[in-house]
């Protein structure tokens, strides 16, 4: 069995992201088959509430919004951020010389474009909450949630200060004005923090001492950053150092279940089992999740090597008997894995 390094453990995103994005852009006056095309999708994908995609299809969907409505808020609020804001934006924050500077430029970028984007920092104690509230409109016909757009600004605020600054902003807690969504498992994929719901404010909330950390990328690096956009905000963030992200990286280079139990994987990491249990409980994570998660991804990236089984598939990433991954995947994705790889060959040919 071969199995090619360029697909072993593509990162997947839960489908809803894809499948509200996508009715987003079909009520902007998309064609829907023409952006599922683009994207690499099929509608069969999307129907199943558990399935996944990968970060090229949700940036592809994205970006058709983008081209559709002019506007970096993708037609929520009651004006436009066009479409390149993001951009000239980002270019005056590398020059930017800490963390603190970066807030606040683009508080002071936001609130002088407009009202659509209300971008507030405030110092509570040894706290820091930067607040991104979005000026929705309020007859709006949109049949996708407020939260999508809420959830997006949040995500591209800790990810690109986080990139600028070469590590992970560690957060508090994010705070979310709508109530916990039936996708809240994704979040932790997202944000490296507990979640707070129904607050007053769409908020990041870390440890004030972070503001001074030094910016230090660099104007050629910010170019390809931005050649990326929006796929760079989707793509697994590599430099976070939680213990979420080293238990992720341990297990991605394992041979799954022959060096994946916890209490190995702790021993590479000079601590007991019980206390690396405790430390990923303390981040929102369970082992056995993320376990499960890299299985996931490392199979549905399998799949596209049509020259693999699907037991070849089931070997590769820990499993000894198929039908028990099969029973595995479904609980995943809601599907089996014939099925699967059904939806991808059938569109691809």
């Amino acid at each position: 069995m071969t199995l090619k390094n360029s697909f072993v453990n593509q990162y997947t995103i839960a489908s809803y992201f894809a499948r509200t994005h996508l009715s987003n852009a079909v009520l902007l006056g998309a064609n829907e088959q023409l952006l599922l095309a683009r994207a690499d999708l099929r509608p069969a994908q999307l129907e199943q509430a558990k399935s996944r995609v990968l970060p090229t299809q949700l940036a592809s969907i994205i970006k058709s919004c983008w081209q559709l409505s002019g506007d970096e808020l993708l037609g929520y609020t009651q004006n436009k951020i066009k479409v390149g804001m993001f951009r000239l934006l980002a270019e005056r924050l590398i020059a930017c010389k800490t963390l603190a500077e970066v807030f606040t430029h683009s508080a002071d970028f936001y609130n002088l474009t407009g009202d659509q984007l209300r971008f507030e920092i405030k110092k509570i104690n040894s706290l820091v909450v930067v607040s991104l509230n979005a000026n929705f409109k309020s007859n709006t016909q949109h049949s996708s949630p407020n939260s999508l757009l809420s959830e997006l600004i949040l995500l591209i605020c800790h990810r690109f200060s986080s990139w600028l600054v070469g590590q992970v902003v560690p957060l508090v807690k994010v705070e979310m004005q709508h109530a916990k969504p039936t996708h809240y498992e994704e979040y932790r994929l997202m944000y490296p923090c507990p979640c707070m719901y129904q607050c007053r404010n769409n908020a990041l909330v870390f440890d004030t001492k972070y503001l001074h950390l030094p910016v230090v990328r660099e104007q050629a690096e910010l170019v390809e950053y931005l050649n990326q956009v929006p796929l760079q905000w989707f793509k697994k963030q590599s430099y976070y150092d939680t213990y979420s992200a080293k238990v992720l990286r341990l297990l991605e280079n394992a041979v799954l279940d022959k060096e994946s139990n916890l209490e190995m994987l702790a021993a590479k990491l000079n601590m007991t089992s019980r206390t690396l249990r405790r430390k990923l409980i303390a981040e929102g994570s369970r082992f056995q999740q993320l376990k499960d998660n890299v299985r996931r991804d490392k199979a549905i990236s399998l799949f596209e090597q049509p020259s693999l089984s699907i037991a070849q598939i089931s070997i590769a990433v820990g499993f000894t008997e198929m039908a028990t991954f099969s029973r595995a995947f479904k609980h995943w994705t809601g599907v089996s894995p014939s099925t699967y790889r059904n939806y991808r060959w059938s569109f691809s040919q």
